[in-house]
């Protein structure tokens, strides 16, 4: 279950910084860094990459099990 949180948040995280690296084509269309960053700022995809870097700190600081399954 851990694996499959972990990979998700990953998943997640680098698909929204993808997203947030082509807004910053703004910038060749005459945009202002400002504009640019405000604009990344109020977009869903810095919402879910903030989330999934919650996600991810906790799924990787998280204890495991005391024991491995089939010991």
């Amino acid at each position: 279950m851990r694996l499959l949180l972990f990979l998700t948040c990953y998943g997640l995280i680098v698909l929204s910084s993808t997203h947030m690296i082509l807004y910053l084509n703004y910038r060749a269309l005459g945009y202002t860094w400002k504009a640019v960053f405000t604009f990344i700022l109020q977009t869903v995809d810095f919402s879910i990459f903030i989330g999934a870097c919650i996600g991810l700190v906790i799924v990787y600081f998280s204890q495991g099990p005391s024991r491995l399954p089939f010991s």
